[in-house]
């Protein structure tokens, strides 16, 4: 038997295309969702920093008020 040779229509093809593109995404919604926690994470961070921040500036006002009164 001589070599068989197949050749693939545009519909072929873009139906492979569709499937791979289908199937390929399944492991993105695990991405997504890490990068939605991750994102919620640092707007806490965020918070948190400045909480702290407001806190040391009320630190230094009263070290400063301190320091004039003696």
């Amino acid at each position: 038997m001589k070599g068989q040779e197949v050749s693939l229509g545009c519909g072929s093809l873009i139906l492979i295309a569709l499937i791979v593109l289908i199937f390929g995404r399944s492991g993105t919604g695990n991405l997504e969702s890490e990068v939605h926690n991750l994102q919620s994470n640092v707007q806490e961070l965020r918070k948190e920093v400045q909480a702290q921040t407001a806190q040391i500036k009320s630190l230094r006002d009263k070290l400063e008020k301190a320091k004039g009164e003696e």
